[in-house]
C-alpha cells in the first residue's frame, strides 16, 4: 500500500500543475469532491480551489493526506482501484500487449480519434448501425486517461481470464485497442464476460465486422471504434500522446 502511496504522490507532486494532478488522480479512482473533502474534514470549495489553483500549490503533507483519503475511501468500497494499481506496479511480461500508457492529462475521445484515424462503424442501409452511431456519438465528447494496444491473436492464444484484467493499467477510463482483428466477435465477447470494462474498443484490421461483435458494443454501451492504420503506424502516433 506505502509502495502505490508513494507512487501517486511522487506523479503528483512532480507535474507541472499539481491542481490538474490532483484532479486526475481524484477522477481516477472516481471519487467525487464532497466526499474527499468530507474526508478531509474542509468545504468541497478548498479541494475545488486546491485542483484549479485558485489557491497556491500544496505541500506535500496536503498531498500525503488528499492520496490518504483516495486509498482509504476506495478500501471501504472495496479496494478495486487500490488492486488494480497493485497489479501495475507488480507487472508481469505479457507478450500480447504491445503497448500500455498511462496520460499526463485526460485526453477527449473525439481527438483521440484524430490521432488514431478512428471512426465508428458505418452502413447507410443498415438501420441497426445508424442507431448505434447516433447512440454512441455523445459518448465520445467523454474522456480517457490511458490506452492499451493489445495483438488480438495472441490475446486470445496466450490470456487467461485474469491476464485480461491486466490489460486496464491504472485505470479502466481507457482505451482497449486490438489489432490484427478479424471480425471483432471474440475481444468483445471477453469484454462481455469481463467484470470491468474500458471506456472505448478500438479495432485494427477488421475485414468484415461480426454484428455479434457490434451487438454486444450496443448492450455495454461502448463505443466501437474502427481504424485501417497499420500496426507500426498505429503504435508510433499513439507513443506521442502525452
Amino acid at each position: 500500500m506505502d509502495k502505490i502511496k508513494k507512487h501517486i504522490i511522487g506523479d503528483i507532486a512532480l507535474s507541472e500543475d499539481i491542481g490538474k494532478g490532483l484532479k486526475k488522480w481524484r477522477e481516477i479512482f472516481n471519487i467525487p469532491q464532497i466526499e474527499v473533502a468530507k474526508y478531509l474534514m474542509v468545504s468541497p470549495s478548498v479541494v475545488s480551489d486546491y485542483e484549479t489553483g485558485r489557491r497556491k500549490n500544496p505541500g506535500v503533507n496536503i498531498i500525503k493526506r488528499y492520496v490518504d483519503a483516495l486509498v482509504d475511501i476506495d478500501r471501504r468500497r472495496g479496494g478495486g482501484t487500490i488492486r488494480a494499481l497493485q497489479r501495475i506496479l507488480n507487472p508481469f511480461s505479457m507478450d500480447p500487449i504491445l503497448q500500455i500508457k498511462e496520460y499526463n492529462s485526460p485526453v477527449r475521445i473525439l481527438e483521440f480519434l484524430e490521432i488514431i484515424e478512428g471512426e465508428l462503424p458505418e452502413s447507410p442501409n443498415n438501420e441497426e448501425v445508424q442507431n448505434y452511431r447516433k447512440e454512441m456519438e455523445e459518448k465520445l465528447n467523454n474522456h480517457i486517461f490511458g490506452h492499451t494496444v493489445v495483438d488480438s491473436v495472441k490475446a486470445i492464444l496466450e490470456m487467461s481470464g485474469q491476464d485480461f484484467l491486466n490489460l486496464y493499467g491504472w485505470t479502466t477510463e481507457r482505451a482497449l485497442i486490438f489489432t490484427n482483428v478479424s471480425t471483432g466477435r471474440s475481444p468483445m465477447v471477453a469484454i462481455r464476460v469481463s467484470s470491468i470494462k474500458p471506456r472505448l474498443v478500438v479495432f485494427q484490421g477488421v475485414s468484415y465486422l461480426d454484428k455479434l461483435a457490434l451487438k454486444l458494443a450496443e448492450i455495454e454501451s461502448i463505443p466501437l471504434i474502427l481504424t485501417k492504420l497499420s500496426v507500426d503506424e498505429l503504435l508510433e502516433r499513439l507513443s506521442k500522446i502525452n
